[in-house]
C-alpha cells in the first residue's frame, strides 16, 4: 500500500538531519515530504532537491502552508525535542484531520527534555529512539501504554564495514559531538587529565563552538595533549586513527540513540562510556562500561595496555553495530508501525489548555514542562545545572532567542544569569546580552533582532 508522509522536524541538520535524510532517499515504500520549522541546512536542501522530496524551510514563517501540507499527508510524523518552535506550532495552531506519529529524539529523563502527559495524548503513537525511555517516570504511569513504542535511531552504519585503522604514532581517544555542559560530562578535562598514557592525544570533533574547551584546555595545562579539530566533513578518517572512543556523558543528558558512538563501534574502536542509561542500551556487551570518572581513566588505560584485547573488542564492537543500526533494521521497524496507524481514521486536534485565551511564549515554555513547570521558582537550582544553562534543549535560553518580546522569558534568563554559579557552568556573554535587550528595548526593535 502507498501512503503518503510528511516528516516535521524543529531544524533539519545535524544528527537528527542525518537520519531523516537517509530515511528521504528510500523512496520506494511511500511518498514524503518535510517541514522544518527552523532551518534546513545546505545539504539537506540539497539533497532534497535532488531526490524530488518537497521541502518546506523555515516553516513558521507559513504555518498557513504547513497546516495544508499537513492536511493532504496519510501520516504526519513529527521528530521531537523540546524546542521553541515545535511547541509554539502545537499549543498555538489547531492541525486538520490528520493521523499523528511522534519520534522523541530526547531520553526524557530530565527536564526541559521531559515527555509531558499533553503529548503523549496528542499522538496516535508516540515512538522513543531508546528502550531506556520506558523507565522515564511519565512514561512508567502513563495508562496508554499500546500507543509507545521504541525504534532505534540510525542513520545506518553499513558504510563503516570496509574502514581500516591506519597507523599512528601517538595512543588517540576521540571524542565525537556536543561540547555544552548539558551533553558531555561537565569533568571531562579533570577525566582526561587523570588517564595516565605517556604517548596521549585527545581528539575533539563538534560541530559546536570549542573555544570555552579549549581555553580549559590550556588554562589546566593540558593544551599539548588535545587536538581540536572542530567541524569535519566526514568523520571517517579520524575514526581511522581513533584507538578508543572516549565518551564520557552528562549522566542526566538527553541523548538516546547516540548515532556517533553507533559510527564508532561499526568503525571497531572501541567506545569508553560512563554507566547512562542511552550508553548501555547503544553498546548491549559490545563495549566497556566505566562504573564512575576514576574507573573511567583505568578502564581506558587498561585498553591502552591490552592491544589484543582492545582489538578483540573492537572487532567484536563492530559485529554487534553491523547487525544492529542498519537503515534496513530501521526501516522494517518503521514500516510495521505506519503500516498500523494508517489504517485508522484521521481526526482533528488542538491543544488542551484550562485557558480560553492564547498562551504567552513564557506559558509554552511552562507546558513544555508538564508537571515539572514549577522548577522555575527554584532559581539556584536551575541556575547550578549545566542542563538549564544551554542556549539549546529547550531551556529558557532558546525560547527567549526564538521570542525575544516575551518579558517573563527575558526576566527568567536575567535571574538565572546572576553571578553565583556552579564553575562548570558556562553561560556566554551573549546570553546576558539577550536578557538585557529583552527586558530594556521596545518590542518592535526586538523583533526586528530577532528575524534580521
Amino acid at each position: 500500500m502507498m501512503y503518503s508522509v510528511l516528516h516535521i522536524t524543529p531544524h533539519f541538520g545535524g544528527g537528527v538531519g542525518s537520519v531523516l535524510l537517509n530515511w528521504l532517499r528510500r523512496l520506494d515504500s511511500c511518498a514524503v515530504s518535510a517541514a522544518s520549522l527552523d532551518y534546513a541546512n545546505e545539504n539537506a536542501v540539497l539533497t532534497c532537491k535532488e531526490l524530488g522530496v518537497p521541502l518546506l524551510s523555515e516553516a513558521h514563517r507559513d504555518i498557513s502552508s504547513l497546516l495544508a501540507w499537513v492536511e493532504r499527508a496519510d501520516i504526519v510524523l513529527i521528530h521531537f525535542w523540546n524546542h521553541p518552535l515545535l511547541y509554539d506550532f502545537l499549543v498555538r495552531n489547531p492541525l486538520p484531520p490528520a493521523r499523528v506519529v511522534f519520534w522523541a529524539h530526547a531520553s526524557g529523563f530530565h527536564p526541559p527534555y521531559i515527555f509531558p502527559e499533553k503529548i503523549l495524548n496528542y499522538a496516535d503513537k508516540f515512538v522513543f529512539t531508546t528502550p531506556a525511555s520506558f523507565f522515564a517516570k511519565e512514561i512508567e504511569s502513563y495508562p496508554r501504554k499500546d500507543k509507545l513504542s521504541a525504534i532505534l535511531s540510525t542513520s545506518g552504519v553499513e558504510r563503516f564495514a570496509t574502514l581500516q585503522k591506519k597507523p599512528h604514532d601517538e595512543f588517540n581517544i576521540g571524542y565525537v559531538g556536543t561540547v555544552d555542559y548539558a551533553k558531555m560530562h561537565p569533568d571531562f578535562l579533570k577525566m582526561c587529565a587523570s588517564i595516565h598514557i605517556p604517548n596521549v592525544k585527545f581528539i575533539v570533533i563538534s560541530n559546536d563552538s570549542q573555544e570555552t574547551l579549549k581555553r580549559a584546555a590550556s588554562e589546566t595545562g593540558m593544551a599539548d595533549k588535545f587536538y581540536f579539530a572542530g567541524k569535519v566533513a566526514d568523520v571517517w578518517p579520524w575514526l581511522e586513527v581513533f584507538d578508543v572512543f572516549g565518551y564520557p556523558l552528562n549522566p542526566n543528558h538527553y541523548g538516546t540513540a547516540e548515532q556517533v558512538l553507533q559510527e564508532a563501534m561499526a568503525a571497531g574502536v572501541v567506545p569508553v562510556v560512563l554507566d547512562n542509561r542511552a550508553e548501555r542500551g547503544v553498546l548491549g556487551e559490545c563495549g566497556v562500561i566505566a562504573k564512575d570518572t576514576d574507573d573511567y581513566a583505568r578502564k581506558i588505560e587498561a585498553l591502552y595496555n591490552d592491544d589484543e584485547a582492545r582489538i578483540a573488542l573492537g572487532e567484536k564492537a563492530r559485529e554487534y553495530a553491523l547487525s544492529k543500526f542498519t537503515s534496513g533494521a530501521l526501516f522494517s521497524a518503521w514500516d510495521a508501525v505506519l503500516a498500523d496507524v494508517v489504517t485508522a481514521e484521521k481526526h482533528p486536534r488542538h491543544w488542551v489548555s484550562d485557558r480560553a485565551e492564547p498562551l504567552s511564549h513564557y506559558e509554552i515554555f511552562l507546558e513544555s514542562l508538564g508537571k515539572y513547570a514549577k522548577v522555575t521558582e527554584n532559581l539556584k537550582e536551575m541556575a547550578n545545572s549545566p542542563l538549564w544553562m544551554s542556549r539549546s534543549k529547550g531551556t529558557p535560553f532558546q525560547y527567549a532567542e526564538f521570542f525575544p518580546e516575551d518579558r517573563e522569558l527575558a526576566r527568567l534568563c536575567h535571574e538565572l544569569l546572576r553571578p553565583a554559579q556552579s564553575p562548570h557552568i558556562y553561560a556566554p556573554p551573549i546570553m546576558l546580552l539577550y536578557a538585557l535587550i529583552h527586558l530594556l528595548i521596545p518590542s518592535f526593535l526586538r523583533s526586528f533582532i530577532a528575524y534580521h
